[in-house]
């Protein structure tokens, strides 16, 4: 682990441009030829919002949670209008333990226009200088043609640089900058003759399986066959490389149908991926295509592209070898997700996640024993947004950490005084694999606990997937270390899917909570009673308490007791409360219990009477 002086002193010496985020996206560092090439010197604090689009901010981001993720990124990334920089980032601890990343940007390339501005100042350059060597030929004529030569030299050297910047070199197609510029030059030409053209992205299906199966040579063969057969189509204006197994197509289009394009494409699609033979092997592929249409859907050729790559989302979410267009829907379904994207990290940033309570009762006495913790949020535009829907997100941008780490300060803040009293044994919250597997998570959540003098036997962490435990060491390490701290360990939804038994007997587990999914569907499969039963005495042998989750009828409750049940959860016997009304019902079981009492005693008075025969 770098200290920050360290790691600055070592950024400082490299001569690239450097920077280093956190896993809020914020520059914490940057160099200075990092400064110069973004124009920005008071950089530390700020994000990506303060130089770039919403777009842009979303690609850069989207790559900056696989980095935080434990992954290393190689891409070229747009810094500017038609400007691209081949950005390394990799993960890296920070000196106060928290994860963030290291940037360096090995090279900065130029669109194509300003390779154009600068031939033309360059032609301008030679123009002056033939006038010279013609002023000065009388006198150095053989000087003069050497000049002459040298400079035509020049001239070829920069073609031929242009030329290899805007290429593919395993496929001899353009890459990522020939495109743009074969994409800008024929929009000129479209608007100039007022016609238009097609867009399509395609993305071969199950490449990596291709490449695991068969090897990363027949996989290089299969992506110059796949060029070589789209370059033979002779409707298309361009073909590209964007990177990995992503192809881009230009299109002239006369037809105005979408539907004729469609079929034209899916013509195409299957062309393209007939079988393709390779040392002696015949790979059997298809690929996954979706097209966008100039100016019909937009002149903006940034929302063009955009609107492609959604196209080819819903291509490969429909099934393998499909053709789909880009639909004014999937634009709509798109910006509702980004703006849940933007709402989301701001609401987290800002610590504005809240908490409901979902009492667990002692499955005997009906008491309340503990309370699961959940994560709520709401939109300022959108609402109440579902958990299920706000926590993939939270997943996919590399911010699930921080929201657990928000509420679980927040548990230990509001339950406090529920756990002084005793009016609630313990509160439980919920852990996903990557952040058990996350290094320093149990300081880091041990650290919290003493913040607010919380007794770590008050807390038990809910964790699924055994089989992501079973790979990780550091994740057995973090729960290790969690249980000899007193905390207690819970296996959530236990019994809905694969769970490998070896590694359960190697986990710190206290709790089985046995999922829904199992009580909800006893009446129509009575089996189940068994299973259960099975899952009691295991739970029995490993020395755990049990929970049953999602109670909603009477029967399943009586079962769940007669059972032998340690404890119950559902929304038959408590829906997830706010605070306040956590406190009201454990009042109004407080003052239910002290009644009982009174009654029996009175019951325990009047036998004596009689007894006595008074």
């Amino acid at each position: 682990m770098l200290t920050s002086d360290e790691l600055r002193q070592m950024l400082d010496a490299l001569p690239l441009p450097v920077f280093v985020k956190d896993a809020n996206h914020c520059w914490i560092y940057g160099n200075r030829a990092f400064c110069d090439l973004i124009g920005l010197d008071d950089l530390i604090g700020r994000d990506d919002t303060s130089l770039f689009d919403e777009e842009q901010v979303d690609i850069f981001w989207r790559e900056d949670s696989l980095v935080f993720s434990g992954q290393t990124s190689t891409n070229f990334e747009e810094i500017g209008e038609g400007t691209f920089a081949l950005t390394r980032k990799f993960p890296v601890t920070l000196g106060n333990g928290k994860q963030g990343l290291i940037g360096l940007i090995i090279e900065a390339v130029v669109s194509p226009e300003d390779l154009k501005k600068t031939r033309s100042e360059f032609k301008n350059a030679q123009e002056k200088n033939n006038l010279l060597i013609a002023q000065l030929q009388s006198e150095a004529d053989g000087h003069a043609k050497h000049y002459e030569k040298r400079l035509q030299d020049l001239e070829r050297q920069r073609e031929t640089a242009q030329s290899l910047a805007q290429t593919d070199p395993l496929t001899q197609v353009g890459n990522r900058l020939g495109f743009q510029a074969d994409l800008q030059s024929l929009s000129k030409r479209c608007d100039a003759e007022s016609c238009s053209f097609t867009l399509a992205y395609i993305d071969l299906d199950n490449f990596k399986h291709i490449n695991d199966t068969f090897g990363h040579r027949m996989g290089d063969r299969l992506l110059c066959q796949v060029a070589k057969r789209l370059k033979s189509i002779d409707r298309i204006v361009s073909v590209s490389r964007l990177g990995g197994d992503e192809f881009a197509v230009l299109l002239e289009c006369t037809d105005r149908s979408t539907q004729h394009v469609e079929e034209q494409l899916q013509s195409m699609v299957d062309f393209v991926f007939q079988p393709v033979t390779e040392f002696k092997r015949e790979v059997k592929t298809s690929g996954s295509l979706g097209f966008t249409r100039y100016p019909f859907d937009t002149k903006n050729l940034s929302e063009l592209k955009h609107f492609a790559d959604l196209a080819l989302m819903k291509a490969k979410k429909a099934g393998k070898g499909r053709v789909r267009e880009f639909e004014t829907s999937d634009h709509s379904a798109d910006l509702r997700l980004r703006k849940l994207e933007v709402g989301l990290a701001g609401a987290i940033k800002k610590h504005d996640i809240s908490a409901v309570y979902q009492p667990i009762f002692e499955a005997n006495d009906e008491r309340v024993k503990g309370v699961e913790v959940l994560a709520r949020w709401t939109h300022p535009e959108l609402g109440s947004i579902a958990p299920d829907e706000f926590i993939f997100i939270a997943r996919r941008l590399g911010l699930l950490l921080q929201l657990d780490q928000i509420v679980l300060r927040r548990a230990c803040n509001e339950l406090a005084e529920f756990i002084d009293s005793g009016a609630i044994e313990y509160f439980s919250v919920n852990a996903s694999p990557s952040d058990v597997a996350s290094l320093g998570y149990a300081t880091n959540f041990l650290d919290t606990l003493r913040d607010f003098n919380m007794s770590p036997t008050s807390v038990v962490i809910e964790i699924i997937e055994t089989a992501v435990m079973e790979k990780s060491h550091t994740a057995r390490d973090n729960l290790a270390q969690l249980s000899a701290a007193g905390i207690k360990i819970a296996l959530d939804d236990f019994g809905s899917g694969y769970a490998n038994y070896r590694t359960l007997l190697d986990l710190p587990v206290n709790i089985l909570k046995v999922d829904r999914s199992l009580i909800n569907t006893i009446n129509d499969k009575p089996h189940l009673i068994d299973f259960l039963v099975s899952i009691l005495h295991m739970a029995q042998a490993l020395g755990a308490s049990t929970v049953c989750e999602g109670i909603e009828t009477e029967e399943e409750k009586v079962i769940a007791q007669a059972l032998g049940f340690d404890a119950l959860q559902g929304f038959l016997v408590s829906k997830p409360i706010g605070i306040d009304g956590l406190r009201s019902a454990i009042q109004l079981e407080a003052e239910k219990r002290a009644s009982i009492q009174r009654k029996g005693l009175n019951s325990f008075s009047d036998s004596r009477l009689v007894a006595t025969g008074r």
